[in-house]
Formats: structure tokens, C-alpha cells, sequence
């Protein structure tokens, strides 16, 4: 029975951690219940949703929209997030 209730709590801990890093609290949850502390661990070291965004506009294969800060085509004329209209782009 403790076994059971451990792995819950890994499981709980996960889903603390993911949704502290802006990701998804119910993958932090079935990362903790079906890996235990493994899945803690491998939660901990997710990255959030912003460094994904922040790592693919500092490469240059994206940038950032000024209004929702998703990253987007560097040729896009138009936001597909939030429909933001991109200043200086010639069509």
C-alpha cells in the first residue's frame, strides 16, 4: 500500500514542478506515477515552454511576435497566434 501512495506522490510532485515551469501539469503527473522519482527528476529538468520559444528565436530559425511572444516564421507577414501585423514587411 505505501508503494502505491509513493508513486502518487511522485506523480503529485511532478505536477507541481511541470506547472511551476509553465508546461503541462498532467504530463509532469504521468512522468512522476509511471517513472516515480525517475519521472520527478526528468520533470525537473524540462524546460519550460518560454525557453523553447527564447532557444529558437536566438538560433535565427524563428522570432518572437511583439504582442503574444509566441515565435513565428522570420518571413511572416502576419501572426498566426494572435493575428499581430508585422511592421515593415514588404509583400
Amino acid at each position: 500500500m505505501e508503494f502505491v501512495v509513493f508513486w502518487i506522490l511522485c506523480g503529485v510532485l511532478g505536477a507541481v514542478i511541470a506547472s511551476s515551469k509553465g508546461a503541462s501539469g498532467a504530463i509532469g503527473f504521468l512522468l512522476g506515477l509511471l517513472f516515480g522519482p525517475i519521472g520527478v527528476i526528468i520533470t525537473f529538468f524540462m524546460g519550460s515552454e518560454a525557453a523553447q520559444v527564447d532557444k529558437k528565436v536566438s538560433n535565427g530559425t524563428m522570432k518572437k511576435c511583439p504582442r503574444c511572444a509566441e515565435a513565428v516564421l522570420p518571413d511572416a507577414h502576419v501572426c498566426k497566434h494572435c493575428g499581430h501585423e508585422f511592421e515593415g514587411v514588404m509583400m
